[in-house]
């Protein structure tokens, strides 16, 4: 049984699909050998570690290759990025904008991904 609420692992679902989503539009108008373009690459493989998880937490057979643990500690860095990106868009947000709306679910599907990712590296223990 898991720890975590189902309509909160539910609803952070189409929330990091669409941050996957607009992650690879970014990445493709980047220069290879950029910065920019090794973040995005990083914050891609996070957000896509994290629906795994996710959807593993949904269903208990789900079929998932374990991640080792250097790749769990390698995504932590981009996911707590983009956590610190995200409380600084909300804090100049006006409260019931639709700015205000995504970065507020942004930043619950970043934290339960964080949640995740920190769970499965204290598994390992």
């Amino acid at each position: 049984m898991s720890k975590f609420d189902r309509g909160e692992l539910e609803s952070a679902i189409p929330v990091i699909e669409s941050m996957i989503s607009r992650s690879v539009n970014v990445q493709g108008k980047l220069k290879e050998e950029s910065s920019q373009a090794s973040l995005t690459k990083n914050r891609l493989k996070a957000l896509n570690l994290s629906l795994a998880l996710i959807h593993r937490e949904l269903k208990e057979d789900y079929d998932m290759e374990k991640p080792t643990e250097d790749v769990l500690k390698n995504a932590l860095p981009p996911i707590i990025s983009t956590i610190g990106k995200c409380t600084k868009i909300e804090l100049k947000s006006k409260e019931g904008t639709s700015q205000a709306t995504l970065t507020r679910n942004m930043l619950k599907a970043l934290y339960l991904s964080s949640s995740l990712i920190t769970a499965e590296l204290d598994k390992r223990q």
